[in-house]
């Protein structure tokens, strides 16, 4: 077996286990206050600076993997998690927590550079067939990572009522099992037939010069930004609506493993979704993300009924997972459509770098509208602005992104898969 071929088989099984903390993400503050008795000031404040982290990290990260290659990479990154747990379930204070977090942020630094990267450069193909490959596995991937979270989603909240160690124990276990998973990968360089400059590694100020050169890079990643930091707000509010509701944590554990399913099945069926709607796709796909926060906001602001308005919200909600679903496979698939193996790591390290310091202004809008506001006209607000903001990249996009091959100039083409 060709170890191209080795990689590809490999991949959905090790990311659907790597994607993120299963068992322990659901359950992480109530360990942190509960079991290791740190106050929920300095819990919160260490979220809020993990973007912060993640943006310190970004850097460094895509030097390492460049350094090291994408399978150590993705080993190293393993690695960092497995301490970084390690660390939690030893951590007393704030600065433990501050340099747990960091050392996490590094982890999904690399994580989040190495393994698309190992995918994108595993799939020999031409581009066009290479697009739906990369497409159809990552959907696969992420659809198994859903199905996995909704079921972890149920059970975490039981365990943890055993022992609060328990989830955290089996994360540590998960970590361990995808740590060696990625010692089976194999590192792969793209096959061209044509032998130039594009099979060296780009710099990081050679891709970043070329990002913001190339108008289709350009608005592909401000578009991914954007849509990232509108969906780490959105997982935050919408747990705060259904708190201000009176939803219990039972039922509202139920309702996220059912949103986590639609997630799993819509980044499963991404082809059916792009087929039908092909360069409208990620139009339908900022709209929807925006409106269901609008739609959400507005039912709980006039309560006409509580059965109505959960009725309202669950729909909403459900929309709005399965954009996520097909926010997690499409755009890490357009993104590597024109990135050989020479520049995309630095185009993924752009990427998550980006959209961490979005997620941040993001973020901080977000909760000064919470200071002001009740969280449903918060939502209304913020929607409405992420709507807004949404409609403007669009129309920047329109002739940018989604061209036939020969309405791209050389530049746009330059690193584009030559086989």
């Amino acid at each position: 077996m060709k170890k191209e071929d080795k990689n590809l088989k490999l991949y959905p099984k090790y990311r659907q286990l790597s994607m993120d903390f299963l068992f322990f993400y659901t359950i992480n503050v109530l360990f942190l206050t509960q079991v290791k008795h740190i106050n929920m000031s300095a819990v919160l404040l260490v979220d809020t600076f993990y973007a912060l982290f993640v943006i310190m990290c970004t850097v460094p990260a895509s030097i390492i993997v460049g350094k090291i290659g994408r399978k150590k990479g993705m080993i190293l990154g393993n690695l960092c998690n497995i301490i970084y747990l390690i660390l939690v379930m030893n951590s007393t204070n704030l600065l433990q927590l501050i340099l747990a977090e960091i050392t996490c942020a590094l982890a999904f630094g690399l994580k989040d550079i190495a393994e698309p990267s190992i995918l994108n450069a595993s799939i020999n193909y031409s581009n066009e067939e290479k697009s739906n490959i990369f497409a159809k596995i990552q959907g696969k991937a992420v659809s198994g990572y859903y199905v996995l979270s909704a079921i972890s989603l149920i059970l975490s909240g039981f365990l943890y009522e055993i022992n609060g160690y328990i989830p955290i124990s089996l994360t540590l276990t998960i970590v361990i099992i995808t740590l060696i998973i990625s010692t089976r990968f194999q590192d792969v360089k793209e096959i061209s037939k044509v032998e130039d400059e594009n099979n060296l590694e780009v710099s990081l100020k050679e891709a970043i010069k070329f990002a913001f050169s190339s108008k289709r890079c350009k608005s592909l990643l401000i578009f991914s930004a954007v849509c990232y930091s509108i969906i780490t707000v959105l997982g935050t509010y919408e747990i705060s609506l259904l708190e201000d509701l009176g939803v219990s944590s039972k039922y509202i554990g139920i309702m996220f493993a059912i949103l986590n399913i639609v997630s799993s099945i819509s980044s499963k069926k991404q082809n059916i979704f792009q087929n039908k709607f092909k360069n409208r796709t990620l139009t339908i796909l900022g709209i929807l993300l925006s409106l269901s926060c609008v739609c959400a906001g507005i039912a709980t602001y006039f309560k006409i009924n509580i059965l109505f308005v959960l009725t309202i919200i669950l729909i909403m909600y459900m929309i709005k997972y399965a954009m996520v679903g097909l926010y997690n496979v499409l755009l890490i698939k357009y993104l590597s459509n024109f990135t050989n193996s020479s520049i995309d790591t630095r185009i993924f390290a752009i990427n998550n770098f980006l959209s961490s310091v979005l997620s941040v202004i993001f973020g901080l809008f977000a909760s000064c509208l919470l200071n002001v506001m009740e969280i449903s006209m918060a939502m209304i607000m913020f929607g409405t602005i992420s709507l807004l903001i949404i409609i403007f990249i669009l129309l920047y996009m329109r002739k940018r992104v989604g061209l036939e091959p020969k309405q791209y100039s050389e530049l746009e083409l330059k690193y584009e898969v030559k086989l």
